[in-house]
């Protein structure tokens, strides 16, 4: 059934901006344990206003209409949306976590970097006593949530349910989606990539023509969802799951087979060609090359392209990888301990429980005949449960990495872009975030006086 408009065409209350305030103010009362009341706003006409940085934990928003409203950091968690319209409006780092959103309307809407773990946006299904009955159309009592042409990039929606909602043409790029209930949600040209769809439920999922490049899938159930056109180049996909049917019209990409013997003429060139400033040898082009396990210590791989590459459990100890492409490579357990990686593209790369300890990954000074400084970039890397014990991240690209259950002991921050970047669970002690722009940063709510120079959000 296609979602259809909450308000029944229903006209709402009209709340003035005095009421409003007065509401507002008893809530956050209420919030505070000192007296106060509930917001209470069902069914109000709430479109246009401002409710940025506001404090609606826990208020009942049931059929409200807060089309084109502005929402950017508010908290919202375990509210009730029941139905709402939230067409259009502007929920930039909103934390929606937990919040009933069942046949909500987020059509058009923006939430980028929002966080809607474990929050319910199935269809909304009542029974005929339910006072919220009259929210809906008369025929029939169900609405489907739709997400049609939504942005939420970055947006952490781990075990949220969205099973059976209509995601058409919406952008997820780089969303957290760890245990999300896809099953059955209509999600045709969606955009998912970078995303993190580890464990979803996506059984009879629609997903064709979605854009799923550089997605980890790992451990989610795909049966009978429709991948036909769906693009997983430099997905994480297991094998298994890879010769499944649903995937069998799916684009895909996979690793190239090589020999030891390969890859040693191949860096031999690589070194005439730096040796030579590019007039012998060649350039070292190992793009989605299956390197699994290979004993690569102290190699120089200076300016090496690795685009999209399988080098889970290589040996990169010591390595010379500055200015090296590893973008949406897979460098799972790799062993990267006192490699260079100065001004190196990094991408969306996984580095899962990789050791990463002592590594230069700050930016390349005085670069060529213009004198440039040439930054890592690591935007949207994942270096989940990582060792980064003492490494050297000053003036990185750090937006929107994955630092999870990371050790930080001693890592050198200063200066980095580290916004909406999560920490959660990762070890700081000792970590210098002199300077570091941290907004919109997880994990960090405590700061350690180490922090105390960073820039972070209120």
């Amino acid at each position: 059934m296609p979602p259809i408009d909450p308000s029944g065409g229903k006209s709402r209350t009209k709340t003035k901006l005095a009421d409003l305030d007065e509401v507002l103010r008893l809530h956050g009362l209420f919030l505070a344990g000192s007296g106060g009341a509930r917001a209470e706003l069902v069914f109000h006409d709430l479109s246009d206003q401002d409710f940025s940085d506001r404090d609606l934990s826990g208020a009942d928003l049931s059929g409200a209409l807060l089309r084109r409203s502005l929402l950017v950091n508010a908290r919202l968690c375990k509210a009730v949306l029941f139905a709402a319209d939230l067409r259009f409006a502007n929920l930039n780092g909103t934390d929606l976590s937990g919040a009933d959103l069942r046949g909500t309307c987020f059509r058009g809407a923006q939430l980028n970097q929002a966080c809607l773990v474990d929050a319910d946006l199935r269809e909304a299904t009542l029974a005929r006593n339910d006072r919220r009955l009259a929210l809906l159309p008369e025929h029939p009592a169900t609405t489907r949530s739709d997400l049609n042409a939504l942005q939420a990039q970055g947006a952490d929606l781990s075990g949220a349910k969205l099973n059976g909602a209509f995601v058409i043409r919406s952008d997820f790029a780089d969303a957290i989606m760890r245990g999300t209930d896809l099953q059955g949600a209509n999600l045709h040209h969606a955009v998912l990539t970078g995303a993190n769809l580890e464990n979803a439920n996506m059984a009879g999922a629609k997903l064709a023509g979605a854009d799923l490049r550089a997605a980890r899938l790992t451990g989610a159930d795909v049966r009978g969802a429709d991948f036909a056109g769906a693009d997983l180049t430099d997905a994480i996909v297991e094998p298994a799951m890879m010769a499944r049917d649903e995937l069998r019209q799916a684009i895909t990409s996979s690793c190239s087979q090589t020999t030891p013997a390969d890859v040693a003429e191949r860096l031999a060139l690589h070194q005439a060609w730096l040796d030579s400033r590019g007039a012998q040898g060649a350039q070292a082009d190992l793009t989605r090359m299956d390197l699994s396990g290979y004993q690569l210590d102290g190699a120089c791989l200076t300016l090496a392209i690795m685009t999209g590459a399988n080098l889970r459990g290589a040996h990169l100890a010591r390595a010379a990888l500055s200015m090296c492409d590893l973008s949406a490579a897979d460098l799972r357990g790799a062993d990267l301990a006192g490699a260079d990686l100065r001004g190196a593209q990094l991408q969306r790369a996984y580095f899962d429980g990789a050791d990463l300890s002592g590594v230069r990954l700050g930016a390349l000074r005085d670069v060529g005949n213009d004198h440039r400084d040439i930054g890592s970039d690591l935007h949207y890397a994942k270096f989940v449960r990582a060792n980064l014990a003492g490494a050297d991240l000053r003036n990185a690209n750090l937006r929107g990495t994955d630092f999870t259950g990371c050790t930080l002991s001693g890592v050198n921050l200063s200066g980095a872009l580290a916004n909406d970047a999560n920490f959660t669970g990762a070890t700081t002690d000792g970590t210098e975030f002199q300077g570091a722009s941290l907004l919109r940063a997880r994990g960090l709510a405590t700061r350690s006086p180490q922090a105390a120079g960073a820039v972070s959000a209120p």
